[in-house]
């Protein structure tokens, strides 16, 4: 049964409040493990206690082999390979740079749905895109105008880009899973497994020291990450993929930075500018121009 308006604006907000909240457990990850561990921990801790509860629950149903080169795929481009190249290209650019990059994600979930998956181009969805990004983009010019087109910082945001990317191609495969009528929490759960996998893989080959950190912030923010930001959130999210389509789904990216930025300015003392309020009163505008057509 398909959900109503105002279920999927629910959903949608949800799932806004919990990304925009990660960013602030994943510095508590930062240290002493290597990134690339600490997703693959996320990531593999999300898909097992899923695995679990729908094993306790009764709920687990074997998915088909034609399946799960999708299933792949989708772990591979949204649970591990884009995580990679945006942690990598965050190494060398302000969080800022790389919000106004990821927002891209509306730009390029919208040809991505064109290209693979026939979905009409519709200018009132990329203008509303281009809105919001402008809004991300005002929020943070102050550190836009101190970037430099340096070898370093050009190349992070090409990996960022790159990521962006991956992630909107991981949001194709999952349109398409959801077409299929894969369940969402199952496949996210296929999904996630496999892209830990891959991160594990990649930790051995680079030589990354697969450990955990036992202090308790390290644990806290794997839990939260795991459970709500990834169980949680993603399952929330591919769901409204298949409601609403990759390409108004994909306007989370550019609400996420606000909600860092109220989060910051609650716990660590962030002071909101003049950019940031004009940034966000577009960002919103963007979002409600979106979300207000069907």
């Amino acid at each position: 049964m398909p959900m109503t308006a105002l279920s999927r604006s629910i959903l949608y907000a949800v799932t806004v409040l919990i990304w925009g909240s990660t960013w602030y457990a994943i510095e508590m990850q930062l240290g002493v493990v290597n990134p690339v561990v600490s997703i693959a921990h996320r990531f593999a801790l999300a898909g097992l206690v899923v695995l679990l509860g729908l094993i306790l629950s009764g709920r687990f149903r074997p998915i088909a082999r034609r399946h799960q080169k999708f299933l792949f795929l989708q772990g591979l481009l949204l649970f591990s390979g884009n995580y990679i190249f945006i942690y990598s290209g965050t190494a060398s650019l302000p969080s800022g740079l790389v919000s106004v990059v990821f927002s891209m994600m509306v730009i390029t979930n919208m040809l991505a749905g064109r290209i693979f998956l026939a979905l009409p181009l519709s200018w009132h969805v990329g203008f509303s895109g281009l809105v919001g990004m402008v809004g991300i983009g005002v929020i943070f010019a102050p550190e836009i105008q101190a970037f430099t087109l340096k070898d370093e910082s050009l190349n992070a945001m090409i990996l960022c880009f790159i990521g962006t990317c991956l992630a909107s191609l991981g949001n194709i495969v999952a349109a398409r899973n959801m077409r299929e009528r894969l369940a969402p929490l199952q496949s996210n759960m296929v999904g996630m497994l496999y892209g830990a996998a891959s991160l594990y893989a990649v930790s051995l080959v680079m030589g990354y020291p697969i450990i955990l950190d036992w202090s308790v912030e390290y644990l806290g923010s794997l839990l939260y990450l795991s459970l709500v930001g990834s169980v949680a959130a993603f399952w929330f999210y591919v769901t409204l993929i298949g409601e609403v389509g990759p390409s108004k789904a994909s306007y989370i990216a550019l609400l996420t930075p606000i909600v860092a930025l109220t989060i910051s300015a609650l716990l660590e003392g962030y002071q909101w500018t003049l950019y940031a309020t004009i940034g966000t009163v577009l960002v919103l505008g963007g979002n409600y121009l979106a979300m207000g057509r069907n």
